[in-house]
């Protein structure tokens, strides 16, 4: 982590005269042409990693290395890929050396090429550069040619390492290279034991974006029929010519009845976090291009009729597309209603005067039924009123709070109280965590089902904390650590966003998981920035079994020395 590379860093004229034969020349030698995008408009996006991040290491799919304009490689297996040496600098590296009497111009180049049905849109790269006697540069290939991101040009670049923000869109390719300058003496690269050139990129999320549409054949199953009893089946291909299938959906009349990741693709299509709000991967293919789907819907609970039914497949890029849509007939035979015959002595005592197997129960004033407060506050107390029909209040009745916590299946109860002689009660909930907080009151004592309910939810935001020493040495690591509040933590863990602030924004460098007890940790070796000082943060990525909304630390500042 160290300073930031300016954008764009204009060529000397001798290296703005080479550049465009020099990438023409190597895009050939690797066998690529320079296409034209594809059109972007409503285009879904999605994140490629690459390389190392911390000490995971991440396959650099997509990438591919080769020597150019005769280059004689003095170091056999350049252009390296170091991704797997994090902690000794490793990366993708190219360089040039004016050692072996190469041609001017020789040098070496990795180049990018985004996967099919998509184009480059955005990113991050972390990279270092440096330059004796020759030109090491970044670009990106867009409609207009070359888009300069990143140049280190000698005489007056020593050495240059930081984050290089990928400023541009509808880029068919990105690539990194060097090559040595042309000696005027002798019309070859200067003859020197050093590189005259190096460039490495450490790691890389590059954003790409799609507009490939996702689709659905070879339907079937009982949702088909005419007319559906009890629990229906659908079963289907879906397919996506981009990043892949993600998601399926089942709708009847717009409210989603069933949904679900058909495959996961070894692991691929597995989410490692976000960046700029869209989905990160670690593979430049991360889900199937085409997957079976298998749903079971439960018709029980949709009134008998006609009804709309619509199915959808949403891509890794967040595309979705309808790919059936039907009229469904559900035909369930009601369950007739149970008249309560006099109360048998096993339901107990009648539970207030007047007790009511009609009760109401009402919230006092303007009191809301659903509210969001933060973890510190999220005790409140509940008020209201029970009567019967007529508006009579029920004095004297045991009114119980049930809590369900978001993510549980079943209620527990976590309070009682008694009515006054207006029907007024009141409850002082606990703090907690988002959950439905349930009134409920039983007209016999021991009664099971409750005569009336009213339901509260509380949406409580989490809490997340980071603590690093604020001062780190080059070299040397620095363990940030954490923790979630509140309990209730997954026994898996809950994931954890670290994130740095750069160029005017908030970029994430990792995603991790807690914890049983919510605890993190992470460490972060700074090799150059000597002088600078950079703003870290902790984010919490909900991910369905931890019952809070997503939360972020306090800002801390690390300053290197």
């Amino acid at each position: 982590m160290t300073t930031r590379l300016t954008h764009p860093i204009p060529t000397s004229s001798r290296g703005r005269l080479a550049t465009a034969s020099f990438l023409a020349g190597a895009l050939l030698v690797l066998g690529w042409a320079l296409l034209a995008p594809i059109s972007t408009a409503n285009a879904g996006e999605w994140v490629q990693r690459s390389c190392s991040y911390g000490t995971e290491y991440i396959v650099p799919e997509g990438w591919e290395g080769k020597e150019v304009n005769g280059y004689v490689n003095p170091d056999q297996g350049r252009p390296l890929d170091t991704c797997l040496e994090f902690n000794m600098g490793g990366g993708l590296w190219a360089g040039a050396a004016g050692a072996n009497g190469d041609q001017g111009g020789a040098g070496e180049i990795w180049a990018y090429k985004p996967p099919q049905e998509s184009t480059i849109a955005g990113g991050m790269l972390t990279t270092r550069m440096k330059a004796h006697n020759g030109d090491a540069q970044i670009d990106a290939e867009v409609k207009s040619g070359p888009a300069t991101l990143a140049n280190c040009e000698s005489p007056n670049c020593t050495e240059r390492n930081g984050f290089v923000p990928i400023t541009v869109s509808n880029a068919t390719m990105l690539y990194e290279w060097a090559w040595c300058f042309t000696s005027k003496e002798t019309g070859l690269c200067p003859s020197e034991p050093q590189f005259a050139a190096e460039v490495g990129i450490t790691s890389a999320q590059i954003v790409l974006s799609t507009n490939a549409v996702p689709s659905g054949s070879e339907f079937s199953g009982t949702l088909l029929t005419e007319t559906v009893t009890g629990k229906g089946t659908l079963s289907f291909t879906a397919k996506d010519p981009g990043p892949g299938v993600y998601r399926a959906e089942v709708l009847i009349d717009g409210h989603e009845v069933w949904a679900g990741t058909p495959s996961l693709n070894e692991g691929r299509c597995v989410v490692a976090g976000t960046y700029e709000g869209a989905r990160a991967f670690n593979y430049a293919q991360p889900c199937p291009a085409e997957a079976a789907v298998h749903a079971e819907v439960e018709t029980a609970s949709v009134a008998d009729g006609a009804h709309h039914l619509t199915v959808e497949v949403e891509d890794a890029a967040g595309n979705v597309a309808t790919v059936y849509s039907a009229t469904l007939t559900t035909a369930n035979h009601p369950v007739s209603p149970i008249i309560l015959p006099p109360a048998p002595p096993n339901r107990g005592a009648l539970n207030g005067t007047p007790a009511s197997e009609s009760a109401v129960l009402a919230a006092s004033g303007k009191q809301p039924k659903t509210f969001t407060r933060a973890i510190a506050h999220s005790a409140v107390t509940l008020t209201g009123r029970l009567t019967d029909p007529a508006g009579t209040p029920i004095a004297g009745a045991q009114v119980q709070l049930l809590q369900q916590v978001v993510g549980s299946t079943s209620p527990s109860r976590i309070a009682t109280a008694t009515t006054s002689a207006t029907g007024a009660w009141t409850f002082k909930v606990p703090k907690g965590p988002s959950r439905l907080l349930e009134v409920a009151y039983f007209s016999h004592l021991l009664d099971t089902v409750p005569a009336a309910t009213l339901d509260f939810r509380e949406s409580v935001q989490g809490a997340v904390s980071m603590h690093a020493p604020h001062r780190a040495w080059l070299g040397q690591a620095v363990t940030f650590t954490g923790q979630l509040a509140g309990g209730y933590v997954p026994v898996s863990g809950e994931s954890v966003q670290v994130e740095i602030f750069y160029s005017g924004r908030w970029r994430t460098i990792e995603v991790l998981p807690t914890n049983s007890k919510g605890r993190w940790s992470y460490k972060y070796v700074f090799t150059l920035g000597a002088g600078s000082s950079y703003l870290f943060r902790a984010v919490t990525v909900p991910n369905g079994a931890y019952p809070y909304t997503a939360s972020r630390s306090r800002p801390v500042r690390v300053t290197v020395r």
